[in-house]
């Protein structure tokens, strides 16, 4: 269970470190594409990278903030204390996760038993499902939920069609679903909540990018007001009024590219490259802890025994084979402290029995 935490804290640091490159260098700016598999790799590297193992360790003496990940495992084996709190929490953690992904599976089963009741339309590339359901329009996978009555003639209910089909082609509904079901799993991880948002509003750039209305404020404006945003928290699909309509219409309003597009992809390596040592660092740093560890344990069980010789309540013998199996990393300083000890025993122990034999 200590490793299953030290992998989570791992993870967290290292989506961090992403997401805040992310936040810094590529947010709000129109490399949407490029943005899309930043975030779906960042999700990927934040579950891969804490199970690197490189054979590297630090300078001596440079800081290592990867090492206090170690730390906080060995201060959780040692404040055990008897009960295991560590196998309480991780227990009540997968409860969590496991109820969140109930959630998730029974909104995308809403989703298909919606589609079951109502009449489809196979269409070129996907299904046309009309519905009274207020969402509409929304897409979902290469289902299309348009709102029954509603003229898809009609120039801007043609731009909200064209919007939908984009998610639809994109494929964007894996993105979503393979986001949410980390997001469900490790929710204890608030930058996979954070990645999650913003991998949707990519989405919405991307699919308003497809309906051609860059530069018409307007006109997404009005395509606003012909609807309601009614969509509820950890909803499966793709609506077209889900996502922040501030944000889409500064993306919208923008003519230029963002400066400096090719410079602000590639630094992307040496964040990802820092990570990396970034966890590796921590891996080097952990055999120390470990051995810092396994010496207090030891030392406490020295002074131990060496209580129960002085009290005469323990045999050497007992002693020798308590302590065959520790390592062989015990200080030369306690190994003569114990020899000492052994000599001092036996020594009263011979005079104690010369007494009694007179």
């Amino acid at each position: 269970m200590e490793r299953l935490i030290t992998y989570v804290l791992e993870s967290v640091l290292v989506s961090g470190m992403l997401m805040a490159y992310y936040w810094v260098a590529l947010r709000n700016r129109k490399l949407h594409g490029y943005n899309r598999f930043y975030l779906l790799g960042a999700l990927l590297l934040s579950l891969v990278l804490p199970l690197v193992r490189i054979g590297w360790t630090p300078v001596a003496g440079a800081p290592v903030l990867g090492g206090t990940v170690e730390r906080v495992e060995n201060i959780t084996r040692s404040a055990d204390n008897g009960f295991h709190w560590v196998t309480v929490e991780c227990w009540a953690g997968l409860v969590v996760s496991g109820m969140l992904l109930l959630v998730s599976l029974r909104r995308v089963a809403q989703v298909f038993r919606l589609k079951t009741r109502q009449q489809v339309s196979r269409m070129w590339g996907y299904d046309l499902i009309e519905t009274d359901d207020p969402r509409a329009p929304f897409s979902f996978f290469n289902n299309l939920f348009w709102r029954r009555g509603v003229d898809p003639a009609d120039p801007v209910n043609k731009k909200i069609l064209f919007h939908e089909l984009a998610h639809i082609g994109g494929r964007h509904s894996w993105d979503s679903l393979f986001a949410q079901a980390l997001t469900s799993v490790f929710w204890m991880n608030p930058f996979f909540w954070l990645i999650r948002r913003e991998l949707s509003v990519v989405h919405e750039f991307i699919a308003d990018e497809a309906t051609g209305m860059e530069g018409d404020a307007e006109g997404f404006a009005r395509m606003l007001l012909q609807s309601v945003n009614e969509g509820q928290w950890l909803e499966p699909v793709q609506g077209f009024f889900q996502s922040p309509i501030k944000r889409r219409l500064e993306m919208i309003s923008q003519f230029r590219r963002s400066r400096f597009r090719l410079l602000r992809m590639v630094l992307v390596v040496p964040v990802i490259l820092a990570a990396t040592l970034f966890v590796a660092c921590t891996k080097g740093q952990a055999q120390p802890d470990r051995l810092d560890q396994a010496k207090l344990i030891t030392e406490k069980k020295m002074q131990k025994f060496l209580e129960l010789i002085k009290s005469g309540a323990l045999k050497k013998q007992k002693i020798v084979l308590s302590f065959a199996g520790d390592s062989a990393g015990r200080s030369l300083e306690l190994k003569q402290q114990m020899e000492v000890e052994f000599l001092t025993w036996d020594s009263s122990r011979s005079s104690t029995l010369i007494k009694k034999g007179q």
